[in-house]
């Protein structure tokens, strides 16, 4: 049996081993070689090959023995080469003589491209049972596989799998057991569980055992952080170096050991754990990496044994570049609408600008920056749109700031020098509309020394108004009713001569009545108004009184209705014609007299015996022939029956 700080000794020498492999061979041009699981001596030995690229020729394993003198070609009957996905493999029984020996990969047409040195460390099985090896990451729900390595002892031994010093059950689903060869038996656990955690080990007989391995799940890491990264990152994709500028990488949780890596074209750095930090992972001085390069692809890489393949982010490694100096330019004014304009070129980051005047920082500043993705660099432009005439003769300084990575501030600056420009402070046309008065006011902006002279005029350059020695003249517009007419103003100061034209058009009342805050009403207009809304208010008053009186008589007619004679049916009809012919001229001077005693009088109907009297009564509204309507009283079913309103 074979002591537990032999076994852990032993694997710790594979892990070693493989990871020497891996960190020769990653920092490689061409490709990668290492270690495929453990190497015990006269058990079988794998090695693995991978190019970065196709090398396009035959591959050939060289070796030299410790102490030797010359490289070898690994060859024989018992040696097996083969490829797979892309990786070229190397398989043999190997002896006690080949522990620290070197190996490599190599062209076997160009003997410059091959993986660098490969020191492979094979250990020797002790004990009367044998080592067992975790030939897999233990991640949950994975299949996990544990490889017993017999000594030559125990070859023919029966054998018997334990976990928990429980017995392990060979079943479908849960646990397979694999004779790759008389040297070699895997155990497979299948969806690996939190159940599944513990102590495992193997008896070779009644007596023996292999020393215990303790399975716990792995936990993989968070996918890591490159950086730092600018503002800018999603455009260029760029981390910035300079001197003295340093890259890190940052990943969370995952079971020890967490390696990570940094890749910079096809260099590769491990990188160690911030002692103050932990998960952050720093490579210092980048720029010195940087060869001369303004740009090179750079990786973070980061595995540990919960993952199969390690985790990937991709980023940009790009120098300062500090573009062209600022030029600047200043439009001379006219009035207050001239720009001032400020642009760096090529430059990378963008650059910040700001612009003074005097000693003034203005605030309104538009900044825009455009990336060009062929030079990789930003055309960066500041603009200010609203200026100031009191600005005239004062200096202008753009500045491109200085951003933390070692380029100085740089200004340049220019003085501001406009000529005399003459302006109105309204839009042409003009609307005028009656009873407003508007005030039209002409100004000389960007005055030089001096006062100036200023006339406003008519078309036929009739006179209107003057103004000496002054920068402006006030010009008052009332409304004339003309469609359209034209003033100019007229400004000059010793064989200086300005002029601007201004169109006026007057705008008809009604036009007017569109903008009620143009619209003002005559004095005249209020009592007219306010006899049309009385007489119309009266006429509605009355109106209304005719109806509900008579809305509230409603049973003087019912009592005449009942008057009438069931025989006459032509008269009713008469009687209705001549109601519809007379509605808009009748009055109700007859209706209003009756009394309750006379209407309830059968025998006596004067007002409905004489046939010409009817067109002078007009209490009806309407004629209803339906025969359920009918007078029951006078029992007629067919009489029409006349609805009062």
């Amino acid at each position: 049996m074979l002591p537990q700080w032999i076994i852990k000794r032993v694997q710790f020498g594979v892990r070693l081993t493989a990871l020497f492999g891996y960190i020769c061979a990653a920092m490689n041009h061409y490709g990668t070689i290492s270690v495929v699981g453990p190497a015990f001596v006269n058990r079988e030995v794998t090695l693995k090959a991978t190019p970065f690229y196709p090398w396009g020729c035959d591959i050939e394993w060289k070796f030299i023995i410790e102490g030797g003198t010359q490289f070898q070609t690994m060859d024989g009957p018992k040696v097996i080469r083969y490829s797979e996905n892309g990786s070229f493999f190397l398989k043999w029984k190997a002896s006690i003589e080949y522990n620290r020996s070197y190996f490599y990969a190599g062209c076997s047409k160009n003997p410059s491209i091959r993986s660098r040195l490969l020191s492979l460390n094979v250990k020797e099985i002790l004990g009367e049972c044998g080592a067992l090896v975790i030939l897999s990451p233990v991640v949950r729900g994975a299949d996990v596989k544990l490889g017993y390595f017999p000594s030559d002892y125990s070859i023919q031994k029966t054998r018997k799998w334990k976990t928990n010093i429980q017995d392990i059950e060979l079943r479908e689903h849960s646990y397979e057991e694999e004779i790759v060869s008389e040297y070699l038996y895997v155990l497979t656990i299948f969806n690996f569980e939190d159940r599944d955690e513990g102590t495992y080990l193997l008896c070779c007989n009644s007596e023996g055992h292999t020393d215990s391995v303790q399975l716990h799940i792995q936990e993989p890491p968070s996918y890591p952080v490159l950086g730092p990264k600018a503002v800018d990152f999603k455009t260029t994709e760029c981390i910035y170096v300079y001197g003295d500028s340093d890259i890190y990488c940052q990943t969370e949780n995952g079971t020890e050991p967490v390696q990570v890596a940094l890749l910079l074209g096809q260099d590769s750095f491990f990188l160690a754990d911030s002692e103050q930090n932990n998960g952050f992972y720093l490579f210092r001085n980048v720029h010195q990496q940087m060869a001369g390069l303004s740009r090179r692809n750079v990786t973070c890489q980061v595995s540990n044994a919960a993952i199969e393949k390690p985790f990937e982010v991709h980023g940009i490694v790009c120098n300062v570049e500090k573009g062209s100096l600022p030029v600047l330019t200043v439009e001379f004014f006219d009035g207050e609408s001239s720009t001032i304009i400020c642009e760096v070129r090529n430059a990378i980051p963008a650059p910040a600008i700001v612009i003074h005047i005097g000693n003034v920082l203005l605030s309104d500043v538009q900044q825009t920056d455009l990336f060009n993705g062929s030079s990789h660099t930003y055309t960066s432009t500041a603009k200010v749109t609203t200026t100031n005439k009191l600005w005239n003769g004062k200096e202008v300084c753009c500045t491109r700031k200085a951003i933390d990575m070692g380029i100085a501030d740089h200004s340049i600056c220019k003085n501001i020098k406009c000529g005399p420009t003459l302006y109105l402070n309204t839009t042409s046309p003009v609307d005028l509309y009656p009873n407003i008065t508007v005030i039209v006011k002409c100004l000389v902006a960007c005055n030089t020394i001096g006062k100036w002279t200023l006339r406003w005029e008519e078309e036929n350059n009739t006179e209107i108004k003057t103004c000496t020695n002054t920068e402006e003249c006030l010009l008052t517009l009332n409304y004339t009713g003309e469609s359209e007419k034209t003033y100019i103003c007229r400004a000059w100061k010793s064989v200086e001569l300005l002029s601007i034209s201004l169109t006026v058009l007057n705008t008809l009342p009604e036009e007017a009545t569109t903008n009620p805050a143009l619209v003002v009403s005559p004095k005249w207009h209020i009592p007219v108004l306010y006899a049309v809304s009385g007489t119309v208010i009266g006429v509605l008053a009355t109106t209304f009184t005719v109806l509900l009186y008579r809305r509230c008589k409603r049973h003087v007619y019912e009592a005449l209705i009942r008057l009438r004679r069931p025989t006459a049916r032509e008269r009713s009809i008469h009687v209705y014609d001549d109601v519809q012919s007379n509605i808009e001229t009748t009055a109700l001077h007859n209706l209003t007299r009756l009394s309750a005693s006379e209407t309830g009088n059968k025998h006596e109907s004067p007002l409905l015996d004489i046939e010409g009297n009817i067109g002078n009564v007009n209490p009806y509204d309407y004629v209803d022939t339906q025969p359920g309507l009918s007078d029951r009283r006078t029992n007629a079913p067919e009489a029409n029956y006349i609805h009062a309103i």
